[in-house]
């Protein structure tokens, strides 16, 4: 107990501008039987307050934005607590590569004196670029009724990001990412204002994406959409998301696979303006490689007249993952995710699941969501063709036992998938056997 009272008390001295106080102790038998007198000696040693703070190696980041981060002024006692924290607020900025801080000749004996700031910028720009290719059932004729979930195909794609850091000089950054491939072509431009307006747990960022995509047989969709978004980081590990996207979907009716009297319905661009709230809980250890701790996601969206949109509905996504280590080598994950479409405005001439746009449906199958499916063939399908056409509903439970194949480089997977996408909420079934040609529940 007198080791913690002596590292509390030191704290407090150094913190309020007593750099070279020192703490001793010593007991004797008190007069009492089983008890001891404990003595505390302090000598708290000569005050040092702040002269000035000095700056150096900015070159391209204001001034302005540096001198919020810094939480010590003119005439202030010297904290060691104030100085960590400035350093670690100047290092979340995510612009400077080293931060190093000094107290100027710290064992002259000036009352005054001066903090030293070293600012090492990071560099302002990064390119990136990669090839990659997906071989599956993702190929087969466009033109042709034929095999419906499609064929074994190879899908060669290319990708190009660039970013620009610290933009203005303001700690912003603007990105552009791109993909292309036989069955995608997607560009996505983003701009980040972490801190918004002073504040450290806001971050504004706008975004435009185009995207036209083929992976869906049934349909070639085109997307045109921009986005506002705020992310309040509420703890360490909770983050609360405010976002509002507005976009154009559409169908190229010349690859739409449906029911010839369904094509003037869905076919129609939409222009779609959605509100919504976002919750993420991300307790981790390593996002990009987990082996323990949880992961949940909630999404509740509303798209109305209001909005500017042509389509009312809510959209509802929510997710669970947590990872388990089994010893040094083997992780167990496990995933169950859910998801909700519903018509704000019940259209009696169109059953409810029609009335969600083509493109805003849930599609699921494929490698990265339920592997007994081939890409995006899982749930209802059009019964004269036999080509999916989404659902308003998704329930995806998913199991892995992950172990390495070849250092940290190649690793294996055991899964066991289950779910599907179903027409309503409604028909959601545990059923694993169809129940005939024509229920895809």
């Amino acid at each position: 107990n007198v080791a913690t009272d002596r590292e509390n008390i030191l704290a407090y001295y150094y913190n309020g501008g007593y750099p070279n106080a020192t703490f001793d102790w010593s007991s004797g038998p008190a007069s009492e039987p089983q008890q001891m007198n404990l003595r505390l000696i302090v000598k708290e040693g000569p005050r040092q307050f702040v002269r000035e703070v000095l700056i150096s190696g900015l070159k391209t980041t204001k001034p302005q934005l540096v001198n919020r981060q810094i939480l010590l002024n003119p005439g202030d006692p010297i904290s060691q607590a104030k100085m960590l924290e400035t350093q670690r607020r100047l290092y979340d900025l995510g612009i400077f590569s080293q931060v190093d801080m000094a107290i100027q000749n710290p064992d002259g004996d000036e009352q005054n004196k001066y903090i030293l700031f070293q600012l090492d910028e990071s560099r302002k720009y990064s390119v990136t670029g990669g090839l990659g290719a997906e071989i599956a059932r993702i190929g087969g004729s466009q033109t042709s009724l034929e095999s419906p979930a499609g064929k074994a195909g190879f899908s060669p794609r290319v990708s190009f990001d660039f970013s620009r850091l610290n933009f203005l000089g303001r700690a912003h950054t603007v990105s552009f990412r791109s993909r292309v491939s036989n069955l995608q072509r997607r560009a996505l431009v983003t701009y980040v204002a972490p801190q918004f307006r002073g504040h450290e747990t806001l971050d504004l960022s706008f975004t435009t994406l185009f995207d036209d995509s083929r992976d869906i047989r049934t349909f070639s969709a085109r997307r045109w959409e921009g986005s506002a978004q705020i992310g309040q980081r509420w703890t360490r590990s909770k983050t609360l998301l405010y976002r509002f996207a507005y976009r154009r979907v559409g169908v190229d009716e010349n690859t739409l696979k449906i029911r010839p009297e369904l094509i003037p319905i869905l076919s129609q661009p939409v222009r779609v303006g959605m509100l919504s709230v976002g919750y993420l809980d991300d307790r981790r250890d390593n996002p990009g490689d987990s082996r323990k701790g949880t992961f949940n996601s909630l999404e509740l969206g509303a798209a109305s007249k209001g909005f500017g949109s042509e389509a009312d509905f809510t959209r509802l996504l929510a997710r669970n993952s947590t990872y388990h280590p089994l010893g040094s080598k083997l992780v167990l994950a496990r995933t169950l995710a859910f998801g909700w479409l519903n018509p704000l405005i019940q259209k009696r001439s169109l059953p409810a699941e029609e009335q969600i746009p083509l493109p805003e449906r849930f599609f699921s199958g494929g490698a990265s969501t339920l592997r007994a499916f081939p890409q995006n063939q899982a749930g209802p399908r059009d019964p004269v063709t036999g080509f999916p056409v989404g659902g308003t509903a998704l329930l995806i439970i998913g199991t892995e036992l992950r172990f390495p194949v070849f250092g940290q480089s190649i690793g294996g997977v055991l899964f066991h998938d289950a779910g599907n996408v179903y027409s309503r909420v409604q028909d959601l079934s545990f059923r694993f056997h169809q129940r005939d040609d024509k229920v895809f529940n």
